[in-house]
């Protein structure tokens, strides 16, 4: 026997002793320890399931980690592919937009001609007398 296999022999002996060997757990306020403290109490922890609610528990612990492990070698082989790269379709030229016309400004006057601002009510004035010379 190989060194290895009498030390992980050793090892699960040991295990499974110290599993049967009940340890007192004691609620101190909020926490919870191994050691006793001052007002603490003892807590119970025996596992109150049956056998078979053992075994269904761990039946079911198996399956979940094989289906986990199903989902990451699928997760890890879709990641491996190569995502395709978008490439847009060409487009044919397009035709050159129809040209507009162009605005020019607008060109100086030779000269300039101030012209006063009209007085207030002076329309109405010239209304009046141009309707008078139209009447007579």
């Amino acid at each position: 026997m190989s060194h290895v296999r009498i030390a992980s022999i050793f090892i699960a002996a040991c295990a499974l002793q110290a599993g049967a060997i009940a340890q007192n757990a004691y609620k101190c306020g909020n926490t919870y320890s191994q050691a006793p403290c001052a007002g603490g109490q003892v807590v119970d922890t025996q596992d109150e399931r049956t056998a078979q609610q053992r075994a269904d528990t761990h039946s079911a612990a198996q399956r979940d980690a094989k289906t986990a492990a199903a989902m990451e070698k699928d997760r890890l082989r879709q990641e491996a592919q190569a995502a395709p790269a978008y490439i847009p379709p060409t487009r044919a030229p397009a035709d050159p937009p129809p040209a507009q016309p162009v605005m020019t400004k607008p060109k100086k006057p030779a000269y300039f001609t101030a012209v006063a601002p009209a007085k207030p009510g002076a329309k109405a004035v010239a209304k009046k007398k141009k309707a008078k010379k139209a009447a007579s």
